[in-house]
């Protein structure tokens, strides 16, 4: 009893003592007043609009600094010790750092150790060295990356001798060329210096070679190249002394050098590597057969997008402690199962992650995988693989996580994945030509997460039982399966799952809204588009996730009204409901939504609810019914790329403050009632690609700055509007013109020679190289990327009297039209070097002359109209030339002679030409002279009339006559020969086959010539 009343006292008596020991700690570690106000001069000079450093200065703890924020103190003699002034991350979509210069007081703190100012902006630090000239000498860590200091690189940085951690990485440094001072640092263990232009600085890597202690080195993105590794590689051959002993981790990402130096320069230091990042550095060739022999210490090996070529050497199987390769996006070639086996060997065991995106390699998707027993990422996607998934019946891999073969042509039926990957987490198959139901292929992966494989042409139907063992999913992509893939949920089936992507678009929904996703609280990601609802919106739907940063409900038939979306969408930053049957006034949106699509629908009223968005890209209101003026406020969005407020009801200006969307690449305000001149300061919006101000009132003269200032434009339509005066000569210097239109306006004076500057109509169009405008991108949470969206415009042409719209495919087009107006003049020979122009229009003008004699140089031209002005002259030959020609109006003009002979001219309706009275020749009535009729043989008196017509009354019956009785008798000569004699009627039905064979081939061939030149 009296031993555990002892042990009782003890243990009291131990915690009394530490507990005194820690409040004596508290009570020593007070800050020290001179260091306070030192603090305080500090914040007295920097900007601090988010009150991030509301903590110092505290008047009710004077003395208890060492508790402001980024604030500590030594335990013992309460100096400050270190100061993390990183108030925000750089990434942060709310970036707000702090402001202004750093005082020079900061030299009083003698004992700091630890100085963080990353993610700042102290540009008006102009000059660093003096900054750095005033550190302590007994600072150990220091981080200033991205902080947006300028000025000289500081030499004086060698001072702080004691420094082991040292990032000056993405700041605005001048004259880096001389880092010698940086040879002085000899307990430097990390150095970062990324993002500064040390091009000059020769000598940079012969300066870290006598870093002894260095581990880490990062230089990506430097301007580094040959030269610099060769001044090292003589320091080499000059001196006995290495740091190969000590570097680990070495990134030299986006520099410019070469194979043929660098693999050299990595063998003499990199024996001890672990870590090493070559990517985006053009080394183009093949990975030296030496490599895994030299490097063996790598664990890491990052070679993304550096032009490599062929395959891997063999002796890469040899890194036995390599965990982690990536060769993204380069130019490997060969078969993936002679990859894999080149990669065999002792990497067996260690691999954990092989990454081979957007490369070259074909053959199948080779059992032999399973060799790698530790392998837990692998990415082959953007490749060339092909053939069926691998046979069920190979050895799995137990530990996969992460399978990606998306965007390569497998095809054929998925097996069940679950035998050959048990653990798999992440499934990537977007983009191949799998067929059949997928379902017992992933119904029993049971801790799947992402199930991505959309974009193929699976088919069947989904039900709830598919879904119901996969407890974990949280991201689910069915999209694109050729509308052949159901999804068939019970309406009270409540999911064992919480999903934050959800891709579920042309998966045959409708028609009512799914109610299932009632359950859903976690969407960060939903696209239901393009799925047959016609229902409304339900309420609960708008409450599920304040998390939803991208919504797509566009291509159904939702009804109804949308709610305030301010709230109740917040943090979103794209939504699109286009092209549904929505209406009402425009709901209040997000402020920093970047993509909002409400194209297509019935909303009405003004545009003053999308003046309180400030961040965005992509904004397209057109086919509703909006109205009012276009607001000035809408030009905060200085980022706007894409503007489309089309087929509205819009009146009034356009406000001069469109000059501020510097970024402005699509402007299409057609078909509304808006008037005035254009403003000049959209000339400052010299991004502009696509102008279609169509069927509005704008007047005035066509601002020469167009052609001057718009350099980029390679869609212009001005149609139907007031426009008048010339059409100014600046406008030849848009060299890049595709479509030009101007036509149904006052426009007078001629047709300017120097059209034929317009480059772009030299060379046919293709949709391959299609140039879209690239508004917003994203990736998947994993990181797996999906690429970018784009938006295609469209062009309102029109043609044949009917109105057409492209896309995509309005890069085929190369268009003039000028008709409408009263231009005069002739038509300029120079037109007919536009060799790629496929429709010109100068109809309803008052032109004179002839028609160019080499007009028919147009080979591509699929329309002509030049009806309704005052040419003459004889149609050229040249124009029998023409291949495929569609459409042609020349009526209503003053030609003469005889229409050429031609496959195509004499496919025309003779409206065509009408209202030239002199012109001759098929397809009009009117015979030429000298074309052979029996009426030259007439007589011209009177009184033989009747004699010549009985004459040939009787010739008439006499032809008929023996035309019948020669057809009889030659029929049945032929038929009874062919009856008797068995060779002949063999070689007779031979010859009517080939005969038919020849025709249909050619009638095929030009059939599909004209589909592919007039598809749309």
């Amino acid at each position: 009893m009296n031993a555990l009343w002892v042990l009782q006292l003890f243990l009291l008596l131990t915690f009394l003592l530490i507990r005194c020991n820690s409040v004596l700690g508290e009570v020593q570690i007070k800050c020290i007043e001179r260091e306070r106000r030192v603090l305080l001069k500090i914040k007295d000079e920097l900007t601090d609009d988010y009150g991030h450093l509301s903590s110092w200065g505290n008047e009710d703890d004077k003395r208890e600094c060492c508790k402001w924020r980024g604030i500590r103190c030594a335990k013992q003699s309460g100096h400050v010790n270190l100061i993390n002034l990183q108030v925000t991350n750089c990434s942060d979509i709310n970036y707000a750092p702090l402001r202004g210069k750093i005082n020079h007081s900061l030299i009083q703190l003698k004992h700091l150790k630890v100085l963080d100012l990353k993610c700042n902006d102290f540009s008006d630090q102009l000059d660093i060295s003096e900054f750095i000239g005033f550190l302590t000498a007994s600072l150990s860590y220091l981080d200033l990356s991205l902080s947006h200091f300028g000025g000289s690189f500081p030499s004086q940085i060698g001072n702080l001798s004691t420094l082991k951690y040292l990032d000056l990485s993405c700041n605005n440094f001048l004259n880096v060329g001389d880092i010698e001072s940086f040879s002085r640092l000899s307990s430097l263990e990390h150095l970062d210096l990324s993002g500064n232009n040390l091009s000059a600085a020769t000598d940079s890597l012969y300066v870290v070679n006598k870093l002894p202690s260095l581990k880490t080195l990062i230089l990506s993105s430097c301007g580094l190249e040959d030269v610099h590794l060769l001044s090292s590689l003589s320091y080499f051959n000059s001196s006995s002394s290495s740091f190969s002993s000590s570097l680990e981790n070495l990134n030299l990402h986006a520099n410019h050098f070469s194979a043929s130096v660098i693999y050299k320069w990595l063998f003499k230091i990199g024996k001890n590597l672990m870590h090493l990042n070559l990517s985006a550095n053009p080394l183009q060739g093949s990975i030296p057969d030496e490599f895994g022999d030299v490097m063996f210490s790598l664990e890491h090996l990052d070679l993304d997008f550096s032009e490599l070529r062929d395959g891997i050497p063999k002796s890469m199987g040899n890194l036995c402690e390599l965990h982690t390769l990536r060769m993204d996006y380069n130019n490997l070639s060969g078969k993936f199962e002679d990859f894999i086996a080149n990669m065999s060997g002792c990497t067996q065991t260690s691999l954990q992650v092989l990454s081979l995106v957007g490369n070259q390699l074909s053959g199948t998707f080779s059992d032999n995988i399973n060799i790698f027993s530790s392998l837990k990422e692998l990415y082959v996607a953007h490749n060339c693989l092909n053939g069926t998934l691998f046979k069920t019946s190979s050895a799995p891999i137990s530990i996969l996580n992460i399978l990606d073969l998306s965007k390569n042509s497998l095809e054929g039926s998925l097996p069940n994945l679950s035998l050959s990957f048990p653990s798999l987490t992440k499934l990537y198959l977007v983009g191949n030509q799998f067929t059949g139901n997928p379902t017992n292929s992933f119904s029993h992966l049971f801790n799947l997460e992402a199930l991505i494989i959309g974009n193929n042409s699976f088919k069947g139907t989904l039900t709830e039982a598919c879904l119901s063992k996969l407890s974990r999913l949280k991201q689910l992509y069915l999209s694109s399966n050729s509308h052949q893939l159901y999804l068939r949920i019970s309406s009270y089936w409540i999911p064992p799952f919480q999903l934050d992507w959800l891709h579920l678009e042309s998966c045959n929904l409708g028609p009512k809204f799914p109610n299932w996703f009632k359950t859903q609280r976690n969407f960060s990601f939903f696209d239901i588009s393009n799925n047959e609802i016609s229902d409304t919106i339900p309420t609960w739907f708008w409450n599920l996730s304040p998390k939803v940063t991208f919504l797509d409900l566009s291509h159904n038939q939702f009804s109804g009204k949308l709610p305030d979306l301010s709230t109740l969408l917040a943090g979103c930053r794209k939504i699109d409901v286009g092209f549904n049957n929505l209406e009402g006034l425009l709901p209040l949106l997000p402020s920093n939504l970047t993509y909002l699509n409400l194209s297509k629908n019935r909303f009405s009223g003004s545009l003053q609810n999308i003046c309180k968005i400030v961040a965005l890209k992509f904004l397209d209101l057109s086919d509703n019914m909006l109205s009012g003026e276009i607001p000035n406020c809408q030009m905060k969005c200085q980022g706007l790329s894409i503007l489309n407020l089309a087929n509205n009801n819009l009146s009034g200006k356009i406000p001069s403050s469109i000059g501020t969307l510097s970024k402005l690449e699509l402007l299409d305000l057609r078909d509304n009632s808006l008037s005035g001149e254009l403003p000049s300061s959209l000339e400052r919006c010299k991004l502009l690609e696509l102008i279609d101000l169509g069927n509005n009132k704008f007047s005035g003269e066509i601002p020469y700055w167009i052609g001057e200032s718009l350099s980029h434009l390679n869609f212009l339509i001005l149609r139907s509007n007031e426009f008048y005066g010339e059409i100014p000569l600046q406008m030849c210097q848009l060299s890049k013109i595709k479509i030009l239109d101007l036509s149904i306006n006052n426009i007078s004076g001629i047709i300017p020679e120097c059209f034929i500057n317009f480059s772009s109509m030299h060379q046919k169009g293709n949709l391959t190289t299609a140039h879209r405008i690239s508004y917003f991108s994203f990736s998947h949470p994993s990181g797996s990327s999906f690429g970018n969206l784009y938006y295609d415009g469209q062009v309102l042409v029109l043609t044949e009297g009917r109105k057409y719209e492209y896309g995509r495919s309005r890069e085929l087009l190369r268009i003039i039209d000028l008709s409408g107006n009263k231009l005069t003049g002739n038509i300029p020979s120079q037109l007919t070097n536009l060799s790629a122009l496929v429709a010109l229009n100068l109809s309803r003008n008052s032109l004179n002359g002839t028609i160019p004699p080499k007009i028919g140089m147009l080979k591509e031209l699929l329309s002509l109209d030049l009806s309704r002005n005052h040419l003459s002259g004889n149609i050229p030959s040249s124009m029998a030339d023409f291949t495929f020609l569609n459409r042609l109006d020349l009526s209503y003009n003053y030609f003469s002679g005889k229409i050429p002979s031609s496959t195509q001219l004499q496919s025309f309706n003779a409206s065509q030409f009408i209202g030239n009275t002199l012109l001759c020749g098929l397809p009009l009535p009117q015979k030429c002279p000298g074309d052979k009729s029996l009426d030259q043989s007439q007589p011209t008196n009177n009184g033989g009339a009747g004699t010549v017509q009985e004459d040939e009354d009787e010739f008439e019956k006499w032809f008929y006559i023996g035309m019948g009785i020669g057809f009889a008798v030659g029929f049945w000569v032929i038929c009874s020969a062919l009856v008797l004699k068995r060779s002949w009627r063999h070689a007779y039905f031979l010859l009517m086959i080939n005969i038919k064979d020849r025709v249909y081939v050619t009638i095929a061939l030009q059939a599909e010539r004209l589909r592919r030149r007039f598809q749309s």
